[in-house]
C-alpha cells in the first residue's frame, strides 16, 4: 500500500483498469510480493527454536499479536455499532461529564451526528454484499438531506488524500505504525470517489473513534490524556458490569448472585474492590475488567521488552521508578483478590463466600487482540506465579482471558447453560490456555449452537441504523 500510494497514478474517470487481464496479473504479483515481505517483517526470527518451550512461546507473543491484528476480518457491524453507541451515549458521559462539549470542540459535530455518519457509511458500504463494495461517491451521501453540511465535516475528520496517505505510511512508520490509517481510514480521490481502506480500522472508529478524537486534541498534554483514558476505562467497567447485571438480575425474595462491584475492608483495615463477582455458592467467578492499551511500537521489539509492556498493563512491571509508582493491575489484582478469598480475608464480605471451594479468575478485557495464541497461556502463568500455594480443599482454576466480544456473545446465550460449567469445560479442554475462550465458544460442539447475538446490542444498533438511513439516505428501501 505504501508503494502504491507513492507511485500508482490516479487516472481521472478510470473505472475499468481492473478488468484488464494484464492489470489483474500485476496485482496478483504485487500481492504475493507484499505477502512475502509481510511474513518476513512479522514472523522472521520469532518462531525459531529456543532453549525451552516457555521461552519459545514468549518470543512468539509479539508476532502472534501483530499477525492477528494485520490479518483479521472486520467484526460484526451490528455488534460494533451497538457497543460504540452504548459506550459514548451512556457510559462515557457519566465518567467524563464534559464529553459532549469537548467532542463538539474537537470535531465540530455532536456525538449523535458523528454516529449517524459513521453508521450510515458502515452499514451501506462495508457489508460483503454491498453492490459497490467499500467505495462510494462523496457527493451522493446526504446530498439532499439536512446532513448535506454535516457529512462533509465528518468526512474531513476521517479521510485523507493519496498524497496524505503516502506521508502517513512512510513517515516514522516504525514508530507510529498504522496510526495514520486508524485515524483516517477513508481515502478520497480527486474525482470525488472514496474508498474505505481497511474495514477493521474503520470498525475501530465506530467503537473508539470518539475517544481518540478527544485525545488527539490534547496530544502532548499527559495529564489530560490520562484523565480521558481513565474515564474510558471506568466507562468500560460500567458497560461490562451492566451486561453482567442483565445476565444475573436481582430477583425479589432471592439472594443476589452478582455483586458489581464488591467493596470492603480486610482484617487489617485495608480496602479492596472486586469489579464483579458471581457467587454460585460452591463456585465463584471473580472478574477484573480492563480497558488497557498496549503500545504498538514495541510489539516486534526484543521479546523481553514486549513482556514488560504486557506486565505494565496487565500485571506487575519489573521495576518501579522514583517518578512512577508501579501498581498491580489486571492479573496481579486477580491474584490478590483470589488470595484474600483463600485466606478468608474479606472482612464483612467473607460470609458470602464461606463455603466456596472453587474460584474462577476472569480477566475481562476490551482488547480483542488478547485472543491471539499463547496470550492466555502467558497471563495464566503470571497469575499462578503471583497467587502462590492454594490450601488443601480449595481450587483456583487457571486464569481465563475473556474479551468484551465474548461477554456480549454470552449475554443472551446464558439461558441455555451455566456460566460456571462453561468456564469449567473450557479449563478442562484447554488447561494450558493455548486456545482462546473465543475459539472454544465458536468450535465447541456443546456450546457453538447455543450462542445467540446480544439482544441489547441488536436493539441499540437497529436504532442507530434507522436513524442513519433516515438522515443520510431518506429514499432508501429501509425506510419504506
Amino acid at each position: 500500500m505504501r508503494w502504491a500510494a507513492s507511485y500508482c497514478p490516479v487516472i481521472p474517470d478510470d473505472g475499468a483498469t481492473f478488468n484488464e487481464p494484464a492489470a489483474r496479473t500485476r496485482l496478483l504479483q504485487v500481492a504475493l510480493i507484499a505477502s512475502t515481505l509481510w511474513g518476513r517483517r512479522v514472523y522472521s526470527g520469532r518462531l525459531t527454536r529456543a532453549p525451552d518451550l516457555d521461552t519459545a512461546r514468549k518470543r512468539a507473543l509479539g508476532a502472534f499479536r501483530r499477525g492477528l491484528e494485520e490479518s483479521a476480518i472486520a467484526p460484526h457491524i451490528g455488534t460494533t455499532l451497538g457497543r460504540g453507541w452504548s459506550l459514548f451515549s451512556e457510559h462515557f458521559p457519566r465518567r467524563f461529564p464534559d464529553f459532549a462539549q469537548a467532542f463538539f470542540d474537537a470535531t465540530g459535530l455532536t456525538v449523535e451526528q458523528y454516529f449517524t455518519c459513521v453508521t450510515g457509511v458502515a452499514a451501506t458500504y462495508l457489508p460483503f454484499d454491498s453492490s459497490s463494495g467499500p467505495t462510494f461517491a462523496v457527493d451522493s451521501v446526504a446530498a439532499s438531506t439536512a446532513y448535506r453540511d454535516v457529512f462533509p465535516k465528518y468526512l474531513a475528520l476521517e479521510s485523507q488524500t493519496p498524497k496524505q496517505l503516502t506521508v502517513s505510511l512512510w513517515k516514522d512508520f516504525a514508530k507510529v505504525g498504522y496510526r495514520g490509517l486508524r485515524e483516517r481510514p477513508i481515502l478520497v480521490l480527486e474525482n470525488g470517489r472514496a474508498v474505505i481502506l481497511d474495514p477493521v480500522f474503520y470498525c475501530e472508529r465506530i467503537s473508539v473513534g470518539p475517544l481518540f478524537h478527544l485525545t488527539a486534541r490534547v496530544r502532548g498534554d499527559r495529564a489530560k490524556s490520562i484523565k480521558i483514558f481513565s474515564a474510558f476505562g471506568k466507562a468500560v467497567e460500567d458497560y461490562a458490569s451492566g451486561i453482567l447485571r442483565r445476565m444475573y438480575p436481582d430477583r425479589p425474595g432471592l439472594a443476589s448472585r452478582l455483586r458489581a462491584p464488591l467493596e470492603g475492608r480486610d482484617r487489617s483495615g485495608n480496602t479492596f474492590e472486586m469489579d464483579a463477582v458471581l457467587n454460585d455458592v460452591i463456585q465463584i467467578v471473580v472478574f477484573e475488567i480492563k480497558a488497557a492499551w498496549l503500545r504498538d511500537d514495541v510489539v516486534l521489539d526484543e521479546f523481553e521488552t514486549w513482556l514488560e509492556e504486557i506486565r505494565s498493563r496487565y500485571g506487575v512491571a519489573a521495576l518501579a521508578t522514583e517518578q512512577k509508582e508501579v501498581r498491580p493491575k489486571g492479573v496481579a489484582q486477580l491474584a490478590k483478590l483470589s488470595r484474600r478469598i483463600l485466606d478468608a480475608n474479606l472482612g464483612a464480605a467473607q460470609s458470602e463466600f464461606a463455603v466456596a471451594k472453587i474460584i474462577f479468575p476472569v480477566l475481562l478485557v476490551h482488547d480483542t487482540r488478547l485472543n491471539a495464541p499463547v496470550y492466555g497461556n502467558f497471563l495464566a502463568g503470571e497469575f499462578a506465579e503471583l497467587l502462590g500455594e492454594v490450601p488443601s480443599g480449595k481450587r483456583v482454576m487457571p486464569l481465563i482471558v475473556m474479551t468484551l466480544d465474548d461477554l456480549e456473545n454470552l449475554q443472551s446465550s446464558i439461558e441455555g447453560f451455566s456460566l460456571c460449567q462453561f468456564l469449567a469445560d473450557y479449563a478442562a479442554a484447554f488447561p494450558d490456555g493455548m486456545r482462546s475462550l473465543h475459539n472454544f465458544m465458536a468450535t465447541s460442539p456443546a456450546y457453538a449452537d447455543k450462542l445467540k447475538p446480544s439482544e441489547q446490542l441488536k436493539e441499540s444498533s437497529e436504532r442507530l441504523l434507522t436513524l442513519a438511513h433516515r438522515e443520510l439516505f431518506p429514499a432508501s428501501v429501509r425506510n419504506e
